[in-house]
């Protein structure tokens, strides 16, 4: 896209962004690539999510940019923080790689945007120019291709449990996928003692006793017919 034609290449529109990143050269690298675009600052660069959240209860910005994969506390964990507290910030998520579980999360969370550290750095230009106009982009073909995974996934569990509630698709799908009910409880915002309670309703409804058997029912409800 031509910076010229961005949604906010007038000087006059301030869109305040902050990135998150462990890794101080990037973050030098995103501010003097997100600053290529006239009207647009970058309020803050954090290396921890932590001096994040702060920044962010503290000043009025427009766009995060968030790493995915960071320590002590990474991007999803970050992101679930803000929402809990309330904050419903534009963010976008630049990272090496990604899971189909993480995508399935992140769009849970209000993600509106995940960029592949592959791609162009126009494609980050081009993100940040379509969040800031309240659209969703994912335009890399494996995130695509991993978000129509996640939603015959979701369709499927609809149409092959119908009795479940939509919380009760959400447990049964990572439980399916082997993840414990602690991370399950994390993922979710709930307790792992809640997650139980979600599992005991869903094993009871599906006529099922066991992950084993909701992990090959998922299969059964995603292989591709003959």
């Amino acid at each position: 896209m031509d910076k010229g034609h961005r949604h906010v290449a007038d000087a006059a529109v301030t869109l305040r962004a902050i990135v998150v990143d462990d890794h101080r050269i990037v973050l030098d690298g995103l501010r003097r690539l997100i600053e290529t675009v006239p009207g647009w600052q970058v309020a803050a660069t954090c290396e921890r999510a932590d001096d994040a959240l702060q920044i962010l209860s503290e000043k009025a910005v427009d766009i995060v940019v968030a790493d995915l994969r960071m320590p002590q506390m990474d991007g999803l964990e970050f992101i679930r923080r803000l929402r809990i507290h309330g904050q419903q910030i534009a963010i976008v998520i630049l990272t090496a790689d990604i899971s189909d579980d993480q995508i399935a999360e992140a769009m849970k969370l209000g993600v509106s945007g995940i960029v592949l550290k592959e791609q162009a750095p126009d494609t980050l230009l081009d993100c940040i120019d379509a969040v800031a106009a309240g659209k969703t982009y994912l335009q890399d073909r494996a995130l695509t291709s991993a978000l129509d995974r996640i939603r015959m996934q979701e369709t499927a569990w609809t149409q092959g449990g119908e009795l479940l509630t939509q919380r009760e698709i959400e447990v049964s799908r990572l439980a399916a996928s082997g993840i414990r009910s602690k991370e399950i409880g994390a993922r979710l915002g709930i307790s792992p003692g809640t997650v139980k309670l979600h599992l005991h309703s869903i094993y009871s409804k599906l006529g099922i006793a066991t992950r084993v058997e909701l992990a090959n029912r998922a299969s059964r409800l995603l292989r591709a017919p003959e």
